[in-house]
């Protein structure tokens, strides 16, 4: 994906909502930067497009949203779909959890993000570092449930 200028509004936007997380965004976070030392970094409240993202994967296209309330909403749903299917057509997979998932167990929703990110990159013996596989090898971009 060719990198993009981000305005400084969307920038003030992600800082905010780094700043202003919800419980169960903070508690994934501890979670999955502790997977770095895995090779797997994820970035948080990362812009794409004329979206934020709750956490961003790069190496691998794979996008980690916590879904609060809002997201139940049938108005939450149409915006999610929307959403989705932009992130989808630059090729990101979307892996959505609950919040209260989350909050009940954090570190088991990082173990499968991690399973998930190393089925992604091919192989999940060996360490993940290097290349993520070329358009059309691997899984298809789409949306997952936890």
């Amino acid at each position: 994906m060719p990198r993009t200028r981000v305005s400084f509004e969307m920038r003030q936007k992600a800082r905010a909502l780094r700043v202003h997380a919800t419980k169960g965004e903070s508690l994934m976070w501890y979670e999955l930067r502790e997977l770095k030392s895995a090779g797997i970094k994820f970035r948080r409240q990362c812009p794409i497009g004329p979206y934020i993202v709750d956490f961003a994967c790069f190496a691998v296209k794979l996008v980690v949203e916590v879904d609060g309330d809002l997201h139940e909403q049938e108005r939450g749903k149409r915006h999610d779909a929307v959403r989705d299917a932009y992130l989808r057509s630059l090729g990101f997979d979307i892996f959505r959890v609950d919040e209260p998932d989350v909050i009940n167990n954090a570190w088991h929703v990082a173990q499968v993000v991690k399973e998930k990110v190393a089925r992604m990159f091919g192989d999940p013996t060996r360490p993940l570092r290097g290349h993520p596989p070329l358009e059309g090898e691997g899984d298809a971009a789409q949306t997952t449930r936890f």
